[in-house]
């Protein structure tokens, strides 16, 4: 008995998903590698290397709200 009350629970929606397989771009999936750090580092070259870091970091996130634009298109 409960298994046709749950049949007929499943077929009452009208909502319909369709699925679509979207290619992603090859510069969104790339590796974001950051530059390496010189082996002798002065305090104001560790400023700047942090603020390339943080941009490295920001590149990849905007990377990633891409993807998911595309995956919720």
């Amino acid at each position: 008995m409960s298994v046709f009350l749950v049949l007929s629970l499943t077929a009452c929606t009208t909502e319909r998903k369709v699925y679509v397989n979207r290619p992603i771009p090859a510069n969104l999936l790339s590796d974001c590698l950051p530059n390496l750090p010189p082996k002798l580092m002065t305090f104001g070259y560790s400023l700047r290397y942090n603020e390339h870091l943080l941009n490295i970091i920001e590149k990849c996130n905007a990377d990633k709200r891409a993807i998911k634009e595309i995956a919720n298109e």
